[in-house]
């Protein structure tokens, strides 16, 4: 470990009727890299969780609809949260120029396209 990096935020409540006092939160980060300016390690967090909303967890709330599961046996919702991001790993090696919509559609008029990126690693 190289550095040490903490974040103090403060966030106000949007709400209508919400008091108007700040909340304080401080994260800590441990990385790498030789101690540099604060506006390089504060962008690096923006991009790390911007990328991880964008790339992951928006992915599997929107278009996998993972938060609608009504099933309350852990290792179904288990199993299929590790197949979840299976797929989202193999879109991103094999198929990272098409779009989610895309590929649901191109899987909806060609059952060999799933099947041919999960078993060949090719989108034919």
């Amino acid at each position: 470990m190289r550095s040490l990096v903490v974040i103090s935020k403060q966030t106000w409540s949007t709400s209508p009727g919400a008091s108007k006092e700040s909340e304080e939160t401080v994260s800590h980060y441990l990385g790498s890299l030789i101690p540099q300016s604060a506006m390089r390690f504060a962008r690096l967090v923006r991009g790390h969780w911007g990328g991880c909303e964008i790339r992951n967890h928006w992915v599997r709330d929107a278009l996998f609809d993972e938060d609608a599961t009504r099933s309350k046996n852990l290792n179904l919702n288990g199993n299929l949260a590790v197949l979840r991001c299976g797929l989202i790993a193999l879109k991103a090696q094999h198929a990272s120029h098409l779009s989610w919509p895309t590929i649901f559609e191109l899987s909806g008029l060609r059952p060999a396209v799933p099947y041919n990126l999960v078993c060949n690693n090719a989108l034919k």
